[in-house]
């Protein structure tokens, strides 16, 4: 059933905890900049008065206001929702820069007559936050309001009537998704390493408001929980990520497990953060589910456990017919160097043609992140129905192996985790599935680092394609966020480090490149900026490398415009044919 109507794009909907009143966020009334609406009997209607763009919202407990967490324009989006400047949607001229003049910031939002006042702390700009009560939040704040601010982020408790902030703990990784129990006196939070804001995984941490003692809880070993929620004061639902799959289930403070279930596919809205809904009684719950061959649907399970997942929608079935070869998908484990397990996965066309083919590595971005069995595991769907075997490679410092191994390649990048690779593509030739004479290479992000180390470092692939990555360490530090100061093993300010980072960029190391390079970027990305790819396009060409660079206008860090998805996928294909042979 369409709830909402009107131009522009709707989200984060909200049903109020009094009434039927639905509260969403829409741009209808300025372009790129989302404001509040409400829909109930009476129709839809916006209400309050907020210059920024709104990126999250609570209902107070008495149905009266919502909170509301709105960013200033000249802030910029994370890199898992494009990470471009926010704007009102008109043209900035000049577009200003400064600390002083934008934060994430809380507002008070009067449902009866739309009146709004700012309830957040005067000095801190606010990341997440969740309500407790009527009269204060829990939140994730920093000084800095900049993208490298949330990578030094401390987890506050907020009076929304002074604003003030009490600051509970300082954590030296990174947070996510502060919630405080049902009695008000524990908070549940995550802290660990993460290479982009919303992907932290790792224990939960319980911290005692009275005392200040955190505790760590770990079900069965579980160390890369992404999401949580209290049941109760004594246990928590949670899922996350495992191996090459989800698990989800409630565990109890002490870390014993009450349920647990493991499934090789996707549960959760996307492949960052796994979850599920409970029902309001917590009898049975609703999750987005994907895997092999099943593209994604909202499913639902009855009773307080686990048990057969039955599918509530058919959105996305014109979707699976358009895949109607859909690829073999295998799970491949091999070791590195150093003796570390690995897992990835195989995706091979179902063509009937015989022999090793010619193969593409599809190198997964982050580091923080995983590929997993899903529909189109890594979007390396379109490779494999053009006819090529598509690897996909999982590296230490992914997430879902456990905490330790997330960290493995702090200090080291490009280092043993592109090692970790070329084994793994090594394991995929002497087993008769890639042909070692037709290998391209391709990745996002993170993934384009590690595609241009490879273009830098090795005359092993015939092509490459480099998409929305980063080749100087040192310009991209400085020009977006703060994760090279982590994936490094430190500040770059210190020598030591700063050494580290001009050592690992592959602008530093184009000694001898033969591998011909696509370059894709989108024009205002703000996690690699554009820079990135045009100095690699030049100095690739100023060493006689044929290289090609393409800017894809209104796009930051990915593509989101239908047009330019369509495009791209068939000049990365069309680019791939030309160096390592069409398998058709």
């Amino acid at each position: 059933m369409q709830l909402t109507n009107g131009p522009g794009g709707n989200g984060l909907p909200h049903l109020s905890p009094v009434d039927g009143t639905l509260a969403f966020v829409s741009d209808r009334a300025l372009q790129g900049r989302m404001s509040l609406f409400l829909k109930d009997d009476h129709g839809e209607r916006p209400v309050g008065e907020l210059a920024g763009t709104i990126e999250d919202m609570r209902w107070a407990p008495d149905g009266g206001s919502l909170i509301v967490m709105a960013a200033d324009r000249g802030l910029d989006g994370g890199a898992t929702n494009g990470a471009q400047r926010l704007t009102r949607g008109e043209p900035e001229d000049p577009a200003v820069t400064s600390p002083a003049n934008a934060r994430r910031r809380l507002f008070r939002v009067r449902v009866d007559d739309g009146s709004t006042v700012e309830v957040g702390p005067s000095k801190f700009s606010v990341w997440e936050f969740e309500l407790v009560g009527d009269d204060a939040a829990l939140a994730v704040v920093s000084v800095d309001p900049s993208e490298r601010g949330w990578y030094h982020a401390e987890l506050t408790r907020i009076d929304l009537a002074t604003g003030a902030a009490t600051i509970l703990h300082r954590a030296r990784w990174q947070l996510l998704a502060p919630a405080a129990d049902p009695s008000g006196k524990r908070i549940a939070f995550l802290d660990g390493w993460s290479s982009d804001r919303g992907l932290v995984a790792s224990e939960i941490s319980i911290l005692d408001i009275a005392t200040g003692k955190i505790i760590t809880v770990a079900p069965s070993g579980m160390s890369s929980i992404t999401s949580m929620k209290w049941r109760d004061d004594d246990s928590l639902w949670f899922t996350g990520w495992s191996r090459l799959g989800s698990v989800y289930g409630v565990t109890h403070l002490d870390g014993s497990v009450e349920w647990m279930t493991q499934e090789d596919a996707i549960i959760g809205t996307s492949s960052f953060s796994a979850g599920i809904t409970t029902a309001p009684d917590s009898k049975g719950f609703a999750a987005v589910r994907e895997s092999d061959g099943a593209p994604p649907e909202i499913v639902f399970t009855s009773g307080a456990k686990a048990s057969a997942w039955s599918a509530v929608s058919n959105l996305n079935g014109d979707v699976a017919r358009d895949f109607n070869a859909y690829p073999e998908v295998r799970a491949v484990a091999w070791k590195g160097a150093d003796g570390v397990e690995l897992e990835g996965l195989v995706l091979l066309p179902r063509d009937g043609a015989k022999g090793p083919r010619p193969t593409i590595v599809d190198i997964h971005g982050g580091p923080s992140w995983a590929v997993r069995h899903a529909y189109n595991p890594g979007d390396a769907l379109p490779f494999a129905t053009a006819g090529y075997a598509v690897f996909l490679p999982n590296y230490r410092g992914n997430v879902g192996w456990g905490k330790a191994f997330g960290m493995l390649n702090v200090g080291d990048p490009a280092g043993a985790e592109f090692q970790d690779i070329l084994a793994g593509l090594d394991k995929c030739v002497t087993a008769g599935i890639s042909d070692p004479d037709r290998l391209g290479i391709t990745g996002a992000s993170y993934g384009g680092y590690l595609t241009a180390w490879a273009v830098a470092t090795t005359n092993r692939f015939k092509a490459a394609v480099m998409v929305s990555g980063f080749a100087n360490q040192l310009s991209s530090h400085y020009s977006c966020k703060d994760f090279h100061a982590f994936i490094n093993g430190g500040p770059l300010s210190e020598e030591r480090y700063r050494r580290v980072a001009v050592d690992r960029s592959a602008i530093t190391r184009l000694d001898r490149p033969t591998t011909p390079t696509l370059m894709m970027h989108g024009e205002g990305d703000r996690c690699t900026p554009l820079g990135q790819a045009q100095e690699l396009y030049a100095a690739l060409l100023e060493r006689g490398v044929e290289s090609e660079l393409v800017v894809y206008p209104r796009e930051g860090h990915g593509l989101r415009e239908r047009d330019h998805q369509l495009e791209a996928w068939r000049r990365m294909i069309g680019w791939f044919d030309r160096y390592l042979g069409s398998p058709r």
